[in-house]
């Protein structure tokens, strides 16, 4: 699963690394690596004096650097400016599109969570109002409210995790949160990821609606599915397939755009024609990829619950079987409870344990 959100996060990811800079570690011996922009956060790790990092930015005296996936910090007082040595490398567009740098809130993007979260709340209402059977007219502001809105989420989404990259899920992680907030943080975000996923749908249904025009959509829906299926069975049997199966993916999007314009284009004309586009790339690339991250966050929910469920399971470590059972006489064979025998006593349950 984590080469899985690599692999869809990989183009995002490209636009972070090009803002890194160098720099050295001058402490007197170690310097510590922090989970977050505080001396008393946790320490998840060190580095040595002399030892160099790739810095995305400073701010209030922290440094922001990758590690393990995410990120981490380091205090910017005992870090020095490696100095670029490169003979013929061009100065003159450095880092023009480093989106990490952007000091929104502090050089954090952890406020457009919230925005995203009140925006959805709206989304939901206006998918409540206007029902799931037939789809919203051109006839009044909810159609152009609702799409707007749509959009407006969807851009704001994947702005939010090329800024944030592996730390979008701060809000789930119990030592950035506490673990209720992370249990509270958890349920929302699977409230907004189910309310887009069918926000998705319906919009698009409306402003294919009122361009009268139709077009085949599964050549983009079933390409997601085939590059999700494709990308976590290659990233772990076959890595070298991976970029073949994003070309794949490339091109059936492709496929379907065009679609679209010849489905909208002569009846609706070139205005719906982007406007079909727009909500199609923007609301499936942001739904898929919130998609991807609760589905991490699912699975390790899923196995923290199998693991209670087999501590819960057992009683003061015993296993629940019929040979640990109050009711079953080892020297017999027999459970007093059910009045019968019992074989494979060692492996056989039933919900009168005792």
């Amino acid at each position: 699963m984590r080469n899985f959100v690599l692999t869809m996060l990989c183009l995002c990811c490209c636009l972070l690394a090009i803002g890194q800079t160098k720099y050295e570690v001058t402490a007197n011996t170690f310097l510590n690596i922090r989970s977050y922009a505080d001396t008393n956060a946790p320490i998840l790790g060190t580095i040595d004096k002399g030892g160099e990092l790739d810095v995305y930015e400073i701010n209030n005296g922290w440094a922001k650097i990758a590690y393990d996936g995410g990120y981490a910090y380091v205090s910017s007082s005992y870090l020095s400016k490696v100095q670029d040595v490169s003979p013929v490398e061009p100065k003159s567009v450095e880092s023009n599109f480093d989106f990490s740098s952007w000091s929104f809130g502090g050089g954090e993007a952890e406020w457009m969570a919230y925005v995203i979260a009140a925006l959805s709340i709206i989304l939901y209402f206006i998918r409540k109002s206007r029902g799931e059977d037939e789809p919203l007219e051109d006839d009044g502001s909810l159609y152009t409210i609702n799409w707007i809105l749509f959009l407006t989420v969807t851009i704001l989404e994947l702005v939010y995790l090329v800024l944030m990259g592996g730390d979008a899920i701060w809000f789930c992680i119990p030592d950035r949160v506490g673990w209720l907030w992370t249990i509270i943080d958890f349920l929302i975000f699977g409230f907004i990821v189910y309310n887009q996923f069918m926000c998705f749908f319906n919009t698009l249904e409306d402003v294919a609606y009122n361009s009268y025009g139709s077009f085949d959509r599964r050549w983009g829906i079933y390409s997601w599915i085939g590059v999700i299926v494709g990308g976590i069975v290659s990233g772990i049997f076959f890595p070298v397939a991976l970029p073949f199966i994003l070309v794949a993916f490339v091109v059936c999007q492709i496929i379907q755009i065009v679609l679209i314009f010849r489905g909208v284009m002569s009846k609706g004309g070139l205005g719906y024609s982007l406007l079909c586009s727009a909500v199609y790339l923007l609301g499936s690339l942001s739904t898929v990829l919130i998609l991807a991250h609760f589905m991490v966050l699912l699975v390790i929910v899923l196995i923290g619950y199998l693991v209670l469920s087999f501590i819960g399971s057992s009683k003061g470590g015993v296993r629940r079987c019929c040979a640990n059972c109050n009711h079953y006489s080892s020297g017999s064979d027999y459970c007093n409870y059910r009045d019968g025998y019992i074989s494979d006593a060692h492996n056989k349950v039933c919900d009168y344990y005792s």
